[in-house]
């Protein structure tokens, strides 16, 4: 492969993204864009991979650049990650998890498995060289309408019915996997229906989808202000503040709260409609809804819709649907009392449910006020973070404080300083009468439950009880000040023992 530049070139439109600059200089040059793709050292073989929409390492830039007689910094611009960097979806550790360009790039939260698209705004660049221009901000699940022209995005082509820049679907009805370009062997103008209908050798539809037909739903007010809102948050900088539950919070605190409100809405749907009739179009989240809360069987049967599987969990692919529960995301999160709203919304949440695992997942990297909801209410396991926890305890009173003075249940007047504590009280209780054991001989955990008469599985429900809980932030320093404060007074009752009989 050699870095020679191609005889012409194109500059890149502002807001296009690489799959539309590929197709508008594929075009001009005359080839198919899967060959201007192994030019480009984008694939070596039929597939166009699609996590180059996600960004691209330097050396597959500076290829890009010498061929296309671009800059790297304007190839870099054509990805997501160039377009969006306050969404939160985009960033490697997103969730506290490393994200490959692969995985995001099947991610529904990342990018639609398909682009919806203006048939204005590709009429109105038709005469660019290279022909119609695909905004980058289209292939954003938040990005549902038109603002230029007042209108909700158009999906599906005219002709066929089916997304109109997707890979297609396989015969028992799932999406085929998402490639950078659709049909990238076929020659068509940027402005033509890529889908392919049957088996994947069949040729793209071809319709022209640059002839705005007059016909289109305009959005409501509401649509259009949770609309700027959201493109707001995932063009800012990392310095940017967003509102969210009557908070400033950062960009990626806003877009956890989002999704976290979303799944509430959707899986406890339609209590939120009660609440937001005014805003409109509930009846197209209720399909959608509905659709989702189909059997597996009849939502990936062939010929079915099989847009409902990979939107699972995901913003709708249809804008209708996805612009009215944006609407109602955003009106709560706009209000500063939104957490009296969201709190019945996860209350009726099964334990179960999807909604109710995937907020466990994320609920930790939400704003203060979204993670304090969910954990009153969806009883979020406690999650590990911060200074270790002290397993075992250190023998700081050894010699000063007695072993055989401490019984298995602790006076009620030793207790005291532990009340301030915000754990289960037996738990609490009986694991901090092995820890005083320990802090006395130094013994290991196992051996002060043993000296104590603990039964093993006592100890143990102390410890799944106590460990987590310790791990969070504050939660290890109050324990030991409270530990601290239990053993002087253990010290200051004196020699005699205050066991009693019914101690062991």
């Amino acid at each position: 492969m050699t870095n020679t530049p191609l005889p012409r070139s194109l500059d890149p439109v502002p807001g296009e993204l690489l799959p539309g600059y590929l197709l508008r200089l594929a075009h001009r040059i005359a080839l198919p864009p899967l060959d201007l793709g192994h030019l480009c050292g984008l694939t070596t073989g039929p597939i166009f991979p699609a996590r180059h929409l996600v960004r691209l390492d330097a050396a597959q830039a500076q290829q890009i650049a010498d061929i296309c007689r671009l800059h790297p910094a304007e190839v870099h611009a054509l990805t997501l990650a160039g377009q969006a960097p306050g969404y939160t979806p985009l960033r490697i550790d997103y969730l506290g998890r490393h994200q490959s360009s692969v995985t995001m790039a099947n991610d529904g939260w990342v990018l639609t498995a398909f682009s919806r698209y203006c048939p204005d705004c590709l009429t109105d660049t038709a005469q660019l060289p290279g022909g119609s221009v695909w905004q980058g901000a289209w292939r954003l699940p938040h990005t549902f309408l038109c603002e230029r022209h007042n209108r909700l995005l158009a999906w599906q082509c005219p002709a066929c019915h089916a997304p109109a820049f997707s890979n297609g679907y396989r015969s028992d009805g799932r999406w085929r996997p998402t490639q950078l370009i659709p049909a990238p062997g076929q020659r068509l103008h940027p402005a033509r229906c890529r889908h392919r209908a049957g088996s994947g050798r069949a040729s793209a539809c071809g319709q022209p989808l640059d002839q705005p037909t007059g016909e289109h739903l305009r959005p409501t007010p509401a649509m259009t202000h949770a609309h700027r809102r959201l493109a707001e948050a995932a063009t800012a900088g990392a310095d940017h503040e967003v509102a969210s539950l009557g908070q400033r919070v950062s960009a990626q605190s806003f877009f956890n709260d989002v999704r976290a409100t979303v799944s509430a809405v959707r899986g406890s749907w339609p209590m939120a409609s009660e609440v937001f009739a005014e805003l409109g179009s509930m009846d197209a989240v209720t399909a959608h809804v509905d659709a989702l809360r189909r059997p597996h069987p009849e939502r990936t049967a062939a010929l079915g819709d099989g847009r409902v599987a990979r939107t699972f969990g995901h913003p709708p692919a249809d804008p209708l649907p996805a612009a009215a529960l944006m609407a109602l995301t955003v009106a709560i999160l706009d209000d500063p009392n939104g957490h009296h709203t969201l709190a019945p919304l996860l209350s009726a949440l099964p334990s179960t449910s999807t909604a109710h695992i995937r907020l466990r997942r994320h609920a930790s990297h939400c704003s203060p006020t979204m993670t304090a909801v969910l954990r009153g209410v969806v009883r979020l396991p406690r999650k590990a973070v911060g200074k270790p926890a002290l397993f075992p305890q250190p023998a700081t009173h050894r010699g000063r404080l007695d072993p055989h003075t401490i019984p298995a249940v602790l006076p009620e007047h030793w207790t005291t300083p532990l009340d301030e504590l915000d754990v289960p009280r037996r738990q609490l209780r009986r694991d901090a009468a092995i820890r005083l054991v320990q802090m006395a001989t130094g013994r290991s955990r196992r051996s002060a439950a043993l000296y104590l008469g603990i039964p093993l599985g006592s100890l143990h429900s102390a410890t799944v009880t106590i460990r987590p809980w310790q791990k969070e932030p504050g939660n290890a320093v109050a324990y030991q000040n409270a530990l601290h404060r239990v053993a002087e007074i253990a010290i200051a009752d004196g020699e005699g023992d205050p066991r009693g009989a019914s101690a062991r």
